[in-house]
This record gives C-alpha cells, sequence and structure tokens, in this order.
C-alpha cells in the first residue's frame, strides 16, 4: 500500500513540473493562476477542462480551442517565427523568438524587441528589471507554447 502511494505522489509530481503555468506576479498562487498548459491544451486559469480549451498546441502549430483540425489552424512555429496559419513567405513572419526576446516581425533588431522572456518572468521590451515584470512563467514552455501564451494575455 506504502508503494502505491508513494507512486501516486510521483505521478502527481511529475504531472505538475510538466506543466506551464502564468501567474500576474511572482507569489504564484494557485487561485491566481491566469493560464495553464498541458498535453498541448492551453487553458484560462487552472482549469483542465478539454471543453475550456482556449488554444491547442500540436506539432509546431495553434488551433482554436480544443482542436488539431486544419479548419481551426490559426499559427505556425517555424525555426522561432510565427506564421499565420500554414504561410511559409518570409514576408508573412509575425513575430520572431531568439535568444528568449520577442521581436516584431522577422527580426531580431533590439529596437523591434517587444517581451523578453528571463528567469521565468515575462518582461516589456527588452528589460529585465523586476519593476518592468508584466507576469511570471511556471514551468518551462516551448516556442509555440510562448507563443500562444501571449496571445492568450492579448500581449500578441
Amino acid at each position: 500500500m506504502r508503494n502505491v502511494l508513494v507512486c501516486l505522489l510521483l505521478i502527481a509530481t511529475v504531472r505538475l513540473f510538466g506543466q506551464v503555468s502564468v501567474f500576474p506576479n511572482e507569489r504564484m498562487f494557485f487561485g491566481e493562476m491566469l493560464f495553464n498548459i498541458e498535453d498541448g491544451v492551453l487553458n484560462e486559469g487552472s482549469s483542465r477542462f478539454r471543453m475550456d480549451a482556449v488554444l491547442t498546441i500540436a506539432n509546431e502549430k495553434i488551433f482554436k480551442g480544443y482542436s488539431t483540425s486544419t479548419f481551426d489552424l490559426l499559427f505556425t512555429v517555424r525555426n522561432g517565427k510565427l506564421y499565420p496559419v500554414d504561410s511559409r513567405f518570409s514576408l508573412d513572419v509575425l513575430y520572431t523568438f531568439k535568444d528568449g526576446v520577442i521581436y516584431q516581425g522577422d527580426s531580431t533588431f533590439s529596437l523591434d524587441a517587444l517581451y523578453t522572456l528571463h528567469q521565468g518572468g515575462i518582461y516589456k521590451g527588452d528589460s529585465k528589471i523586476i519593476f518592468d515584470r508584466l507576469f511570471t512563467i511556471s514551468g518551462t514552455p516551448s516556442v509555440p507554447e510562448i507563443f500562444a501564451l501571449m496571445m492568450a494575455l492579448d500581449l500578441l
């Protein structure tokens, strides 16, 4: 019985660490969670219901709601660049993610920096000052998950 409880505790711990969550500040209270991503599904707050899904992230693509249908495809991520729907044209690049910074369009110029992700925080522009922190991220999101979170937070 004790081994079963230890296994269940271990599984629950692994599930929590596999999740990405966004909070309004560095306190990270569960009740203040703004969004979470688990198994590629982005939900508002701490909800884990698939019917409440805001976006789904699968195969470097971002879909509307809980779907992976071509008809619900919103964006595609290729080499750290966000494209609308399934575009492949360099002129269609909406945002670029490189070295923890999100840039406007197909640029990595410092004046085009919109947001910086640094040590679990989302900062405005290329700042890393604690007073410029907009949100706190728990977990390690992939590039498509970062773009999905930024869209859900109305930052992109």
